[in-house]
């Protein structure tokens, strides 16, 4: 696993997967050159149309985990993303940390964020706020067709945006079967110059850009 801090991209012990089983997705095992871009705590009219208009201008794909509570103020984003060929997550009700919640405070939150996401596309995978899910949440997550993606390169400077040198320290790490975490929303506009940089990057590398369900 990768994370980015405060500019700099710096390597973590890779043993934390096995703790949970196998049951949490960090990266995915493959041949093709490929990688998975997600974008969590959108949408918002502030990021997602900038970032869907360069998605489709570099050719790119991703995986948006989407804010239950925001996915239901704007369903036109939400359909945009959907209709443009990208894939929609659950990314619980409201931004907060998810680990705090009771079991059945979780449960409801997914299933209400579940009925504002489903009338646009299928939804399969579902990632904690704040980055960490407990047992009984995978439980719960995984007893509502739900499995659980962290990722192996995050962003964590620019609040999960991404600053300057971002893309350029991601590109080095980011390999076939990666998981970028990337966050859009209010105070997030960076994002979109780390998206489309990183594009560059990888594109040259003769690495694309794709959805977790067509990565998986």
């Amino acid at each position: 696993m990768t994370i980015d801090i405060m500019g700099g991209v710096l390597p973590l012990v890779s043993a934390i997967g096995p703790v949970l089983g196998g049951r949490v997705l960090f990266a995915v095992p493959t041949r093709s050159p490929r990688f998975v871009l997600t974008f969590d705590d959108g949408p918002d009219p502030a990021t997602t149309p900038a970032l869907l208009d360069v998605l489709r201008r570099r050719g790119a794909r991703a995986t948006f985990f989407l804010i239950g509570e925001r996915a239901s103020a704007h369903p036109e984003l939400v359909a945009r993303i959907a209709a443009e060929g990208h894939e929609i997550g659950n990314h619980t009700w409201r931004d907060e940390p998810t680990w705090r919640l009771g079991p059945d405070e979780f449960r409801d939150s997914l299933r209400a964020t579940r009925r504002a996401l489903e009338p646009h596309g299928p939804v399969r995978w579902f990632r904690p706020g704040s980055g960490w899910p407990t047992p009984d949440h995978l439980a719960i997550a995984e007893a509502e067709g739900l499995r659980c993606v962290l990722g192996s390169a995050v962003a964590i400077s620019g609040a999960g945006a991404g600053t300057a040198s971002t893309a350029r320290r991601l590109n080095r790490v980011v390999r076939r079967g990666s998981v970028v975490v990337l966050h859009e929303g209010p105070q997030r506009a960076g994002v979109v110059a780390t998206v489309d940089e990183l594009l560059e990057r990888t594109a040259r590398r003769g690495l694309s850009a794709v959805t977790l369900s067509a990565a998986v």
